[in-house]
Formats: structure tokens, C-alpha cells, sequence
């Protein structure tokens, strides 16, 4: 089986651990409701390792986030992230899938995090309570027992060289997925992720970003390009049980030196407020979010400070993709395409800074990984033919956590069998035949008798799904299954029809572009 579409590789990885590699005086974390709140490296390193002695010698068996995602790796646990609008029964399962021995949740948490560990048969002292306003705390929800911020014992954690070692290692297990919107933990099957892949994921696309900054200071000729800054700067809006989360929050600020300013909860207007005020360089961006931006009258110049915008994560309408761009960064700057998943540790492909794409692909492949697209029997597709994306290297996952048929049936050798179709054209790839909820969504959001919409998918028969509607109606009564399904029929292609049928809801739920209206209809 031979590979069209292989990145040149630009060299050895280091052989090292995640927190060797990360970790000096700066300002990383802030509150973005009140930025006078925050970490620095020399702060979050002090709090990860007081953390890691609590957790180690203390315990059985918000800008805060980092220093506990660190602190528990370096105390030789595995980090397993839940999403904020996890119901008290899918936290539990989670707990007991995962094989939880602690459970941090956050100020806002507490009655569901007692919730969950009372289903789970989970000691209330094993429930720890992290809080970074207004002063930074982790205690123990029963008991006394707290992380002493000041100047309480800590705990390094292990170097780790031998490659063998960094291949086999567990530190992450993801449990949601922002590429299907599901949550893996239904089925059991917990994304592994290893030192060795977070660090892949890190330092590969850094090399290529480098080398660009490079060539904007040795270049003496005039470009449009915006000139990139000397920091950059992100606002913290998804969830970080999601592998967007853990990269773009967690873990890729520290390496890179950037800045984040983390949101309680997505809201769109305070969203686009702190975009303007902290005057926010970088974005990774969801399609519902994408499509606000591309749509809604209250943008204007929320954006003008942007300079690397990416969006992945569901297919997006290439239609939408001229009006989005006229919005960030005056005009000058490209939003482009990635493509990934939990178990690629995020992208494998990603624009180049500097470059751009308007014909809606998925980027260039990064350097040092593989991919291939394949028939049923796994022979090579010709150009221009629908194929299975499968995908090899350093970002790829081991395994799945505790489920070796999973893991079997995903895997061909070396192979990770994505389950995504794409064609190749012109040396670009293409995800074919994908329908973009952002596109239906958007042709429900303009109708004048709907409040909110959502899209989902309903599986079928043969592994594939279909689309399903939910929307909120604007008065109750007013709309019904027919109206919805009139209303996609004439405005979108036969494949893109609502073949999962619809349902309308009289009244709507506080939604997070869409994301709690799609949690609630799925669940």
C-alpha cells in the first residue's frame, strides 16, 4: 500500500517527557472576567508540584485547571477531563470506566461532583474542590485536608527518556470528542494518550511555525501578511475534555509562551467583549462559532487583532467561508481548515502560518505523520475517488483504554482507520460527502419562526448516519416536523435532507452555540 500523501519529515523527535519539555517566569493563565487573576510559569510549576505531593502523599490509593491537568501527571496519575455539562450519571460512568481514584471538580460542581461519588460507591475525601478565584485553593470536599498554595511540601515529577517508555506511557485518557459531538464513554472506549503523543503534537507543528517567524524577520520585502506577534493570545471557550482543550489550553500556551484568558462558561456576547478588550491574537473556533462570526450583526471589529484563526471539528459550508474571512484581522487573515481526532492527539493537518486556502480542503499534512486513503480491501484509492482516511506516526493513540476489541477493529497494522471519507484533488485533500451542521443550523437560524436550532446525527444502518433536526420555535405552536422538513427541502441538496426527520420544541434551553440544545436532544 503506498502513501500519496506524505509530509516530508523534518527530523528526530526530542526523547523526553511532557513536563520536561514545558517548564520559567511568565504570565500564562488569566481570568478574562478579571485579568488581574493569573498564573505564571514559575507559579503553575510551584502549584503542580505542591498539587502532585497532595495527591500522592495526602489522599487514598478556571485558570486553576492547568496546575491540577499537571499536578496529577506529575504525581504519576492519568489525567481524564468531563465535560462541564456532564449529567451526575454520565460523570459516574466515567469515574468507573476510568478507574478514577480522585475527582477534582470546580466551585460551580460540588453537588454534582457529591452526586457522582456517592453513585460511583466514591469517598467523599477523594473529592477535591479547585478554585482560582477569589484566591487560588484545592481542598478536599470532606475532611481538612488542602493543597498549601504558598509554600506547602512538593513533589517532582519523573523524567522519563527511554523512547520504549514515552510510547507506552498513559497520562491522558479523553473521553468526549469535538468531531462527532458524542461522548466516547457510551461505548466504552477511552482514548489512551501517551507522553510521547502531546509531545509529537507540540513540538512538530512548532518547528514550522518557527520557521516562519524566521523568515517574517529576514524578509525585506513588503507583505500582506499581518506580521506575528510577539506573544500570542487566546480566550479559553471550549471545553477542555475535549483534545482542542487540552492542546490549545492547556498544554500548547506553556510550550509556546502564549497567553490565555479563560471563560467560565461559553456566552456569545462576552465572547466577542473579550476578544476586543484583551485584544485576542489566536483562535481555535468550533463551525457554530464559525458561522456566528460569518452571520451575525453584532461583529464588527471584535476580530481586528486576530491573526491565526483555525476551525475544525465538524465539516464546515465552504459557502460561508468568503464572509468569515472579511471579519478577522481587518480582512487580512485566513481562516483555515484542520483535520483531526481524539485519537490523532488533535490535527493532522494544518495550514502553515503564512499560507492560505479558500477551496475549502483540510490543509496540508503535518510533517511526520502519514496518510493514506483506502478502499474496503485497503488498496489505494485512485485521484479523485472516495476513500478511507486512515493515518500513522507520532500523534496517533496506542489504544483504547481497556477495550482491546475497540482497539482491534480500529486499527489495520499500524494503521488508524479514521471511518472519515476523502477525496484527494490536486494534491489537497477533500472530507467527501459530509454534511456541515453548521450549514443546516444556519438555514434554521434564519428562519424568522425559529429561536435555536441544533443538528445531530442518526446513525443507520452500514455505519453511516443521517441528519436530525432540533429546534426551538420562536411560538409555540407556530411550527411543526413538516415546516422544518419544507424548509431544508427547498433550501438544500437531496443528500443534505433531513432523512432522521425533526423535532420542535415550544421552549428553548440555555445553549452554548447550540451545544447544550444538541447535549439535550442526544441524551
Amino acid at each position: 500500500m503506498g502513501c500519496a500523501y506524505i509530509k516530508q519529515d523534518f527530523g528526530k523527535l526530542p526523547k523526553t517527557d511532557l513536563l520536561t519539555l514545558l517548564f520559567e517566569s511568565m504570565s500564562l493563565h488569566f481570568s478574562a472576567a478579571n485579568p488581574e487573576i493569573y498564573l505564571t510559569k514559575a507559579m503553575l510549576h510551584a502549584f503542580i508540584e505542591r498539587i502532585a505531593y497532595f495527591l500522592r502523599h495526602t489522599l487514598p490509593g478556571q485558570p486553576a485547571a492547568p496546575a491540577a491537568f499537571f499536578g496529577t501527571i506529575a504525581a504519576g496519575g492519568v489525567v481524564s477531563s468531563a465535560l462541564h455539562s456532564s449529567t451526575s450519571e454520565e460523570l459516574t460512568r466515567q469515574i468507573q470506566q476510568g478507574k478514577s481514584g480522585v475527582l477534582i471538580v470546580s466551585g460551580d460542581k460540588v453537588e454534582l461532583g457529591r452526586t457522582a461519588a456517592e453513585l460511583a460507591r466514591f469517598g467523599l475525601d477523594r473529592v477535591v474542590v479547585l478554585s482560582s478565584e477569589p484566591r487560588w485553593e484545592e481542598r478536599c470536599l470532606e475532611g481538612e485536608k488542602n493543597v498549601n498554595v504558598e509554600n506547602g511540601e512538593r513533589m517532582t515529577g519523573q523524567r522519563v527518556t527511554d523512547e520504549d517508555e514515552l510510547k507506552r506511557s498513559l497520562i491522558v485518557l479523553l473521553y468526549s470528542s469535538e468531531t462527532t459531538g458524542s461522548n466516547l464513554i457510551v461505548n466504552g472506549t477511552g482514548v489512551v494518550l501517551s507522553c510521547l503523543n502531546p509531545v509529537a503534537q507540540l513540538y512538530i507543528p512548532s518547528v514550522q511555525a518557527r520557521a516562519h517567524i524566521a523568515s517574517f524577520h529576514s524578509c525585506r520585502r513588503p507583505t500582506t501578511h499581518p506580521l506575528p506577534s510577539a506573544r500570542s493570545r487566546t480566550l479559553v471557550h471550549l471545553p477542555i475534555a475535549h483534545i482542542a482543550g487540552v492542546a490549545g489550553y492547556i498544554i500548547g500556551p506553556l510550550f509556546n509562551g502564549g497567553a490565555g484568558y479563560w471563560m467560565p462558561k461559553f456566552s456569545w456576547k462576552p465572547f466577542l467583549e473579550y476578544t476586543k478588550t484583551l485584544r485576542i491574537t489566536d483562535f481555535y473556533m468550533i463551525p457554530s462559532i464559525y458561522l456566528g462570526i460569518s452571520r451575525s450583526s453584532e461583529v464588527t471589529d471584535q476580530f481586528d487583532t486576530v491573526g491565526t484563526a483555525l476551525t475544525s471539528a465538524a465539516p464546515r459550508d465552504a459557502h460561508m467561508q468568503p464572509d468569515a474571512n472579511a471579519r478577522p484581522g481587518r480582512g487580512k487573515m485566513r481562516i483555515s481548515q484542520a483535520w483531526g481526532l481524539s485519537e490523532t492527539t488533535g490535527v493532522v493537518t494544518a495550514m502553515p502560518r503564512g499560507s492560505s486556502d479558500t477551496t475549502n480542503s483540510i490543509s496540508p499534512i503535518l510533517p511526520n505523520m502519514e496518510i493514506c486513503l483506502v478502499d474496503d480491501s485497503y488498496q489505494d484509492v485512485t485521484p479523485g475517488q472516495l476513500g478511507e482516511l486512515i493515518v500513522r506516526g507520532p500523534f496517533v493513540s496506542n489504544e483504547y483504554f481497556d477495550n482491546e476489541d475497540a482497539t482491534k477493529s480500529t486499527f489495520y497494522h499500524d494503521w488508524f482507520c479514521t471511518g472519515d471519507i476523502a477525496v484527494g484533488r490536486a494534491g489537497k485533500l477533500y472530507i467527501g460527502l459530509q454534511i456541515a451542521p453548521a450549514e443546516i443550523e444556519n438555514l434554521f437560524i434564519t428562519h424568522p419562526d425559529i429561536l435555536e436550532a441544533a443538528m445531530v446525527g442518526m446513525p443507520i444502518e452500514g455505519g453511516s448516519e443521517v441528519p436530525r433536526a432540533y429546534v426551538v420555535s420562536r411560538d409555540k405552536g407556530v411550527l411543526g416536523k413538516k415546516d422544518i422538513r419544507g424548509a431544508v427541502k427547498r433550501g438544500l441538496a437531496a443528500y443534505k435532507q433531513l432523512r432522521g426527520w425533526g423535532e420542535v420544541f415550544g421552549e428553548s434551553t440555555e445553549g452554548c452555540c447550540g451545544e447544550d440544545l444538541e447535549k439535550s436532544v442526544e441524551g
